[in-house]
């Protein structure tokens, strides 16, 4: 397999090889997740004139970095370096030109929350427009962590059956 610093270091031919070689296994890559802030300025909406091969809208992602979401990730850059600067052998950063987006617990979009202005679901992962709809899916965070919602998505779940057998219970479902 080919080691993943070796894309990282300049050279070619035989000094080249070497010192792949003497790198290897003891490659260490760091890695700093930060959340990013959750604004009214980032959402989801559809385009409704522009329809997929299955007639149904497209969505349109709205999203831009903040100043503070800027910060944190230079902070945690610098934090890194600080790190890397207490260990032996050589230091290939690789930021990028701002915060990535690698994270792969994508979540949000429904909107779960107290206020009807603002969310599309009540706090049991209810639609409020439709009464016998949950959304008991990681749809309903409002932000998210670098941390597997898994827990959390059965914990909303479990929730929300509760509250659909107390609601069927009382006849109001």
């Amino acid at each position: 397999m080919f080691p993943n610093h070796a894309s990282r270091i300049g050279g070619y031919g035989v000094a080249y090889k070497e010192r792949v070689r003497k790198m290897q296994p003891g490659y260490l890559m760091l890695g700093a997740f930060g959340k990013t802030e959750a604004r009214p300025e980032n959402y989801v909406t559809v385009e409704p004139h522009q329809v997929d091969e299955n007639g149904i809208s497209i969505p349109v992602v709205h999203f831009r970095f903040s100043e503070n979401d800027f910060a944190l990730w230079r902070d945690k850059n610098r934090s890194l370096m600080e790190i890397c600067s207490n260990l032996k052998g050589e230091v290939f950063p690789d930021f990028g030109e701002a915060p990535g987006g690698f994270a792969s617990h994508e979540v949000g979009t429904i909107r779960m929350g107290k206020n009807p202005r603002t969310s599309v679901l009540n706090g049991f992962c209810q639609a409020r427009e439709v009464k016998n709809l949950f959304v008991t899916d990681g749809s309903c965070f409002t932000s998210s962590s670098e941390k597997n919602p898994t827990l959390t998505i059965m914990a909303l779940s479990l929730r929300a059956a509760d509250y659909i057998k107390e609601q069927r219970r009382r006849g109001e479902l």
